[in-house]
């Protein structure tokens, strides 16, 4: 369900996938597009960055992280980009290649027949800047997401982060995300924690805790009872039960 744009040469292609509970129609994905399509129920895309930790940038990539990023809390910048810690992960927005440094594509191919591109600097290490450095931390971002729910009509911005045995999602539900449709989002969301590229056993839900309180009441009962429930970031703070004075934590197991 996800795919990842990496140049213009791109083909498109049409997928369609397992059908969601509640939904009339066989939902299908696009992949490899410049922009999302007008037909397709549900379209996503993410960033990914390499398993050694350096930032690389390109195309669709940089620019789903910088919006991912925007949505970033002080808790959430302190806790996954290292800000205000001697032991930094630098922003994967402010990564930048060397002159010298190439970009190389790696080709991802899964059970949902997605052309997803994970993309890797081809420089050695002594080429990249310090600044755009990542120290070898684990707990560090590994894709940045963005999916297009057409059902519903929302777009849903996130993060996959990893430590230890520990891979979860988070995926931002700010104001215009809750005052939607989300029963089609929110399935197609936990079957994309499951697809190999990101097999995430949790599902975290970042909700803004300015929205309109009625509308923030309903959400989180609705998701108690299909048995989400409130959490912290302790799992990726060094046990700390950290909170956030913008976004409530509810997560789910899968």
């Amino acid at each position: 369900m996800a795919s990842k744009r990496s140049s213009s040469t791109s083909r498109a292609s049409i997928t369609p996938l397992p059908r969601l509970p509640g939904l009339g129609g066989v939902p299908e994905v696009s992949s490899g597009i410049p922009s999302p399509p007008s037909s397709p129920p549900l379209a996503a895309k993410h960033a990914s960055a390499t398993r050694g930790g350096k930032a690389r940038r390109g195309g669709a990539a940089y620019t789903i992280t910088g919006e991912c990023e925007r949505l970033f809390c002080e808790t959430l910048r302190s806790v996954f980009l290292g800000e205000g810690s001697q032991h930094r992960q630098n922003s994967l927005v402010m990564g930048m290649p060397s002159d010298n440094a190439t970009t190389a594509t790696t080709a991802i191919t899964n059970d949902y027949g997605i052309d997803a591109r994970r993309y890797s600097d081809s420089s050695t290490e002594s080429d990249v800047p310090e600044m755009v450095r990542f120290e070898e931390e684990k707990g560090a971002i590994s894709d940045y997401i963005e999916m297009w729910d057409y059902v519903g009509g929302i777009r849903f911005r996130g993060f996959v982060a990893e430590k230890e045995d520990e891979r979860a999602m988070f995926i931002f539900f700010d104001e215009s995300v809750i005052n939607g449709d989300l029963k089609a989002g929110l399935m197609a969301l936990l079957e994309l924690c499951e697809v190999d590229n990101f097999s995430c056993n949790r599902l975290v839900l970042c909700i803004d805790r300015h929205a309109d309180q009625a509308a923030l009441n309903n959400l989180t009962k609705d998701l108690g009872w299909i048995g989400f429930g409130l959490t912290t970031l302790d799992e990726f703070s060094q046990g700390e039960e950290l909170t956030s004075k913008k976004w409530l934590f509810m997560d789910m197991e899968i």
